[in-house]
């Protein structure tokens, strides 16, 4: 027997638990593309992506092919008319409606259409689905497209923030790669040469200025100067308890 079909909400449900596991923007187009075209009961369903001015028709799942690939103007285009206006668009027959760019849908399947804005704020693409029929989807389905694609943005910004971390990251350890290079290119005498100590203050000639031990140690080993008591210090202090009361 033919399992009934699982009902949108499910899939709704489903599919957002899914997307917060992404890993790639290929894992979130898969994702949506096969939802959108399941909760719908539509005959495909694009996902488009905002990139350059240009709608860019990343994923597809239809029953024949689409646009999947291709680059649109965004005033070409349904997908890019969403974007613009930041609202969804509800055709039930593509050939009444100008925004529609017939020349391109007619190699296709496609009569109806919704569409809606991926990120209602900036969107950031759309997502599309189609029917072979003419169709007109329930402001229920509208919702649910409409709450899958607000999923998605945040799944696509979620992962634009882990990439430009590992970015960061990158430059950070760059960065300190070139450090700990210069540190060791850094001009420091041959083994058998010699180094100008103030005999008064012991401070060293290092390039034209006078620097303390630690910032020695620091500019030419890369050693960071800590400070202790060692048992010499220790014998010296009991040989003269009083030293310190007579400074305070």
């Amino acid at each position: 027997m033919r399992e009934p079909p699982t009902p949108a909400a499910e899939l709704l449900v489903e599919a957002v638990r899914t997307l917060s596991s992404a890993k790639t923007v290929e894992d979130v187009t898969g994702i949506v593309k096969t939802a959108a075209r399941r909760m719908t009961g539509a005959d495909g369903a694009c996902f488009v992506l905002r990139e350059d001015g240009m709608c860019y028709y990343a994923d597809e799942d239809a029953i024949a092919p689409l646009w999947k690939g291709k680059r649109f103007p965004m005033e070409a285009c349904v997908s890019g008319w969403v974007m613009t206006h930041h609202q969804p668009a509800l055709i039930p027959d593509i050939y009444l409606d100008t925004r529609v760019p017939h020349d391109a849908c007619r190699p296709t399947f496609v009569k109806s259409l919704a569409i809606v804005p991926i990120r209602a704020l900036g969107p950031v693409g759309a997502l599309g689905v189609y029917w072979a029929t003419p169709a007109a989807p329930t402001p229920t389905e509208v919702r649910w497209l409409q709450s899958l694609a607000d999923s998605t943005a945040l799944a696509l910004e979620c992962l634009k923030t882990e990439r430009e971390a590992k970015q960061a990251a990158g430059r950070a350890t760059l960065l300190q790669l070139q450090n700990d290079r210069l540190k060791q290119e850094a001009v420091r005498p041959e083994p058998t040469g010699l180094i100008k100590m103030c005999f008064l203050t012991r401070r060293f000639e290092v390039g034209g200025e006078w620097v303390p031990v630690e910032a020695l140690l620091e500019q030419w080993y890369g050693l960071h100067v800590t400070y202790g008591l060692s048992p010499e210090g220790i014998a010296i202090m009991a040989d003269h308890p009083t030293a310190d009361r007579g400074a305070a």
